[in-house]
């Protein structure tokens, strides 16, 4: 400043303390989302996020005519969502591309998911499924020929490379066998 007539240039006072506004409101803020980032950690704890299934599941009343065309046996795997070895097999079978592969290479896959629990009731596909192959407990993994013949069945999930065993012994009994059961029908 230059000096004026009254006398010297008095300097402008420089400010104390902080230079912001508000800072505590920024400590409050940076609070929040530190506590909203753990809350959203224990939360994904809790519920992780689940991984695509890789398996090619046909439909049901699709599976006979394909099991023919292909000569593969139909894998049948009676599920419920409230099911905890039916999550975890979804988890390490399903969802892993190696295992989903072979499911699908060996045989015709077809997931039949109990919704009695949920809903009341099954549609009559996953019910005549059921009563026709005796389903009480899930999981239930049953390896059938294309007209029905039950070839192998195991109620439980045994872990993922026992799993791949048993379905590609299941699908090497059935190349062997060249046998045909009886016809089951389904609504």
């Amino acid at each position: 400043m230059a000096p004026t007539e009254a006398g010297p240039a008095v300097a402008a006072e420089s400010p104390r303390g902080p230079t912001r506004r508000d800072p505590m409101l920024l400590w409050l803020v940076a609070a929040v989302l530190l506590l909203a980032r753990v809350g959203l950690g224990f939360y994904e704890t809790r519920h992780p996020q689940r991984r695509p299934d890789l398996v090619s599941w046909v439909p049901a009343a699709d599976a006979p005519a394909l099991a023919r065309t292909s000569g593969r046996p139909i894998f049948y795997d009676f599920s419920a969502d409230w099911c905890g070895p039916c999550v975890k097999m979804s988890e390490e079978v399903f969802t892993d591309e190696k295992h989903a592969a072979a499911v699908s290479r060996i045989a015709v896959p077809v997931h039949v998911v109990d919704r009695q629990r949920e809903e009341g009731r099954n549609s009559p596909w996953v019910d005549s499924l059921q009563r026709a192959y005796g389903v009480t407990a899930f999981p239930t993994l049953i390896v059938a020929d294309a007209d029905g013949k039950v070839l192998e069945k195991i109620e439980g999930y045994p872990g993922a490379n026992d799993f791949v065993q048993w379905l590609g012994r299941a699908g090497v009994k059935h190349r062997l066998s060249g046998a045909r059961g009886g016809a089951i029908t389904f609504p």
